[in-house]
């Protein structure tokens, strides 16, 4: 009786692969099948989670983890893959040393944000869940340019340097904000 069952399920799953794969012009060359109908059987929707020459991009490292909206980036497929980058980058978790970061989660508007439902509506998209159920979405995980940047001797060149912990920490120079637009806030005072 189990041998026959799945005996049919394969001959099902077989007629629909073939037949999902029918309406692909023969003159062009095969793409990857859209989010809402993705094909098992077929060897490629497992690896069209690799993009080529995705590498990292170095510019703005900003996470701010007190406000919801930083954390649907992590959910949303088209922001994801520039969020797994981003931390796959170590200058990335020069932010966690600042004390500028821990100040957000004393901002009032950060934790009134996360009552706020507008913010997860990245989250409830029908979109969204198709595509976190594909699991082709996954296979970026295992792309190598992924972690080109955790070979870059400049990306721990910020850890080198003692601004990164003292500046931040200790006021350094203390100026006045309104004179100088620059002026970040430490724990001690500002500084420039």
């Amino acid at each position: 009786m189990s041998k026959k069952l799945i005996a049919v399920l394969t001959g099902l799953m077989l007629t629909l692969s073939i037949t999902a794969q029918a309406n692909q012009p023969a003159t062009q060359a095969a793409e990857p099948a859209p989010i809402g109908t993705f094909n098992p059987f077929d060897p490629n929707a497992w690896m069209s989670g690799f993009v080529p020459g995705t590498g990292a991009t170095t510019a703005a490292l900003k996470f701010n983890a007190a406000h919801p909206a930083d954390w649907m980036k992590w959910v949303d497929p088209k922001t994801h893959t520039q969020m797994h980058m981003m931390f796959a980058n170590p200058a990335t978790y020069a932010q966690f040393v600042q004390p500028q970061f821990y100040f957000e989660f004393m901002k009032p508007e950060n934790m009134m944000a996360w009552m706020d439902f507008n913010q997860y509506a990245v989250m409830w998209d029908p979109q969204t869940m198709t595509h976190w159920m594909n699991p082709a979405s996954y296979m970026h995980a295992m792309d190598p340019a992924m972690y080109t940047e955790t070979m870059n001797p400049a990306n721990y060149m910020v850890y080198m340097n003692p601004n990164t912990y003292l500046a931040g920490w200790t006021g350094g120079q203390t100026c006045d904000p309104k004179k100088n637009p620059n002026a970040k806030k430490s724990w001690f005072g500002y500084h420039c």
